[in-house]
């Protein structure tokens, strides 16, 4: 935001000469109280200055609009909006004013509105990166994550050393389904500004999605020492929590947002299933009847809710619940697969296999299923989701759902990779190359991430056999432009073609330090006063 930049602006063209002293002075004292954040002292010093008589028509507009950031940063977000459109009718051709009032209508939850408004300010300023960052905003609260990324993008370009347009471009990244790109962005974010909350809170989310638990606790761990009253961080740590089956560390979470929000219907909807998980289910059917009593969509509340009650005999009160859940959420795989547990508990084993089959259908990796029928059959499922293109060295594409696409391999059951895409089409695996020596127990796959405009999409999962992970998915060529891959004995680092780097330590180095030789695979690099080797070796490893 250019905040008080009309003002100065304005005072450097030469307006100042035809305004009464008062005003002027005025002016001034409330920008140097907005600079300070004494908002209150700036709105007075405005007030005073916007009353003087015979103020020409471009300084009031410059007062009018530092006032609403003044009452925009005190929340008074009507009377802002008003002063913004004071400023607009005097003086419509200013792009600040459209900026900033963009984002009063944006914390109005007038997405489309603040777009209009963002997009004029860009017209007035095509350069302007707050602008493009904001509708950048706008167009992830209208659900046009493209488009937001897009417009990150362009403000990345316009400001590259401010955090913020690449915490939009990485939570942007995230809502399209490319967990790992929002990781790259969202730690380029925090290295420029270590004191972010809302990447720390992100890029917790995005750890959770990946099953990190660990790097969430930690990154909600920064923020909540930054905002210790916020129940939502709370109730994120203590999911984290309750996935690492910490019990205690989460009911403690849970219990303290529903403390701190005596109606977060989400705390306590996942208090609820923790009590479920330990078999408590009094105070989980408590917990799950408070939470729907908040809220009555949230078809996970009723599928545990059921569970409690096959837990204690009461079918006739699950099988309303499993109804009220698929009512909301007709692929919901968990009530499904809870459907085959209330007929199961009622001996109709046949009823049973049905819904979790069809379960499985919906999500062909949900485990509890597949335990369940083998349990009832004796026979391990082998129906799964619909392979996509053809096998390389073992590996697979499969699609679960629309859009939805996760590499496989038989050799490795318990590695699976949620494949990043980009443009249309399916994506398509192009090599598997193992790693060997130092980074023995590693593999890459490189893949076509669909089809690109112009050049190739080509990015690489990196693998951790040994631990059954997945490391990272990073690009390898975009466009006509080729991401840099820059290894060592003990890890790599990326550089994407815009310049953002992402480095991984895939090894532990060992107490010495290695020693290179001419004939390793990776050049004479560490030697030779510094020189790089003429080749990357990601060349030599997909040669």
């Amino acid at each position: 935001m250019r905040t008080l930049a009309l003002l100065l602006f304005l005072l450097a063209a030469g307006h100042a000469a035809a305004a009464p002293e008062k005003s002027v002075l005025r002016a001034q004292e409330g920008a140097a109280a907005l600079l300070r954040g004494r908002f209150e002292q700036a709105v007075a010093a405005y007030d005073e200055a916007a009353l003087e008589p015979n103020v020409p028509p471009a300084r009031l507009a410059s007062i009018y609009n530092d006032r609403g950031v003044a009452k925009w940063r005190m929340a008074r977000l009507d009377d802002a909006l008003a002063d913004f459109n004071k400023a607009v009718d005097l003086y419509p051709n200013y792009p600040s004013i459209y900026n900033n009032r963009g984002n009063v209508l944006l914390d109005l939850e007038k997405p489309a509105e603040a777009l209009e408004d963002f997009n004029k300010a860009i017209a007035l300023s095509p350069n302007y990166g707050a602008a493009y960052n904001n509708r950048g905003n706008a167009h992830h609260e209208l659900g046009r994550f493209e488009a937001a990324v897009e417009d990150y993008k362009k403000a990345i370009e316009s400001m590259p050393g401010n955090a913020v347009p690449y915490n939009g471009r990485g939570k942007a990244q995230g809502a399209l389904g490319r967990p790992y790109a929002a990781l790259r962005y969202l730690t380029r974010a925090l290295t420029l500004n270590g004191k972010y909350p809302a990447a720390y809170r992100n890029r917790a989310d995005i750890f959770l999605h990946l099953e990190r638990y660990g790097d969430a606790i930690a990154d909600l761990d920064k923020v909540i020492a930054l905002s210790p009253d916020d129940p939502d961080l709370y109730l994120q740590r203590g999911r984290a929590w309750a996935r690492e089956n910490k019990t205690q560390n989460a009911l403690r979470d849970f219990t303290r947002s529903i403390e701190l929000d005596a109606e977060n219907a989400r705390a306590f909807a996942e208090r609820g299933a923790l009590n479920v998980a330990r078999r408590q289910y009094e105070a989980a059917i408590e917990d799950l009847n408070a939470a729907l009593a908040l809220d009555k969509d949230i078809p996970e509340a009723y599928a545990h809710r059921a569970q409690a009650h096959i837990a204690t005999g009461a079918f006739a009160p699950a099988r309303e619940d499993i109804e009220k859940a698929l009512a909301i959420d007709p692929r919901y795989a968990d009530a499904h697969k809870v459907r085959g547990d209330l007929a199961d508990a009622e001996a109709q084993t046949e009823q049973a296999l049905q819904h979790y089959r069809k379960a499985l259908s919906l999500d062909p990796f949900l485990e509890d299923a597949k335990a369940a029928i083998k349990r009832l059959t004796g026979v391990a499922e082998t129906a799964g989701a619909t392979p996509v293109g053809g096998e390389v060295a073992g590996w697979e594409i499969v699609s679960p759902a629309p859009s939805r696409y996760v590499a496989v391999n038989a050799k490795f059951p318990k590695i699976r990779i949620a494949l990043e895409t980009y443009g249309e089409g399916a994506p398509a695996i192009r090599e598997w190359t193992p790693l060997e020596k130092t980074l023995s127990g590693l593999g890459l796959l490189r893949y076509d991430a669909g089809r690109a405009v112009k050049g190739a999409n080509e990015y690489v999962a990196i693998i951790d056999l040994t631990r059954a992970q997945v490391v990272s998915i990073e690009p390898y060529i975009v466009g006509e432009a080729k991401a840099r891959w820059d290894w060592t004995e003990y890890g790599v680092t990326v550089t994407d073609v815009e310049g953002v780097v992402a480095a991984y330590e895939l090894r532990k180095p060992k107490p010495v330090q290695p020693r290179y030789v001419d004939d390793s695979p990776w050049g004479s690099w560490g030697g030779g006063g510094g020189r790089r080797p003429p080749n990357n070796v990601f060349d030599w490893l997909f040669r």
